[in-house]
């Protein structure tokens, strides 16, 4: 077992999908592929349940996922340690973000971070927020940046860091892509791209339509903002997603603001119930704790 291997495995295991795995390592998918069925064959087990749209880790995937990231940060601080030189220590803290770093600058929030705390190195893990609350349950990550779900896990602390609107995205020359707002009652025989049920977005903009009682059509489901804005410029249909995280895309489409208090996204720190464990965990939380307001958890 090579720790290329374990690095490979970490990668898909943490995005979930070959091919955004090889995207972030820079390598070809048939190459990730061989790498992960290789390894596969050396342990005799599977460790991914594999479908056309996941990755998903099996048992033997689980354990080896906690093993592996253990053994790298102990092989990178030993590293980071000897090219320091004597007296140096290195740490690192663990990260994680949805994608698109949650709609907050993360990266400069890193940057103030590290130039502060020159012996901390910082790893940043992007996936789904489930992924990212059982990361922090199990101690693979000390802080996370999700948005917050209607119904926030017990066993993990949320604190609202930023609120956002909602916007209708539709395509160049659709019916509503002049109006300066619109209704949810407007959007009753519209077709709609959106989210997975599962996260915290489309959770959202159901809630305000079953609340308003009007009946919607879903159409194509997708996790990520780019592509589900590039259905909507394609017209498979309309979607509500995000202003910040829309804008940023600058996918060609028209963004509508619309007539509904309860459609916002709000962005949120995820910590175990205790808050951050260590010196850097607490150095990151100081950085953000001035514009944070604690929320209970439920």
């Amino acid at each position: 077992m090579e720790t290329r291997q374990l690095r490979h495995f970490l990668a898909v295991a943490d995005v979930g999908t070959f091919t955004a795995a090889a995207e972030q390592l820079r390598i070809s998918q048939p190459g990730l592929s061989s790498s992960i069925r290789i390894l596969e064959h050396q342990l005799g087990a599977e460790l991914f349940v594999r479908s056309r749209r996941r990755a998903e880790l099996t048992e033997a995937g689980r354990e080896l996922y906690a093993g592996a990231r253990r053994a790298l940060a102990t092989l990178e601080a030993v590293e980071t340690q000897i090219r320091g030189g004597p007296g140096v220590t290195k740490s690192t803290l663990y990260v994680g973000s949805i994608p698109s770093f949650a709609g907050l600058d993360l990266a400069a929030l890193i940057s103030r971070f590290t130039a502060q705390n020159p012996d901390v190195d910082v790893a940043v893990t992007v996936g789904m927020p489930l992924q990212l609350f059982a990361d922090l349950v199990d101690n693979r990550l000390e802080l996370a940046f999700v948005t917050m779900p209607l119904e926030p896990p017990h066993n993990v602390k949320l604190t609202p860091l930023a609120t956002y609107p909602m916007v209708l995205a539709c395509p160049l020359g659709h019916r509503l892509a002049g109006r300066d707002s619109v209704e949810l009652r407007a959007l009753a025989d519209e077709t709609f791209v959106d989210f997975d049920p599962a996260l915290a977005a489309r959770q959202v903009t159901d809630h305000a339509f079953v609340t308003a009682r009007i009946p919607r059509n879903v159409r194509v489901t997708c996790n990520e903002i780019g592509s589900l804005l590039e259905l909507v410029a394609h017209g498979l249909g309309l979607a509500i997603v995000p202003r910040p995280l829309a804008i940023a895309t600058r996918v060609p489409i028209a963004l509508v603001p619309i007539d509904n208090a309860s459609l916002v996204w709000t962005v949120a720190a995820a910590t175990r119930p205790n808050g951050t464990v260590s010196d850097a965990g607490q150095g990151m939380w100081n950085l953000i704790a001035g514009n944070a307001k604690p929320v209970s958890a439920g």
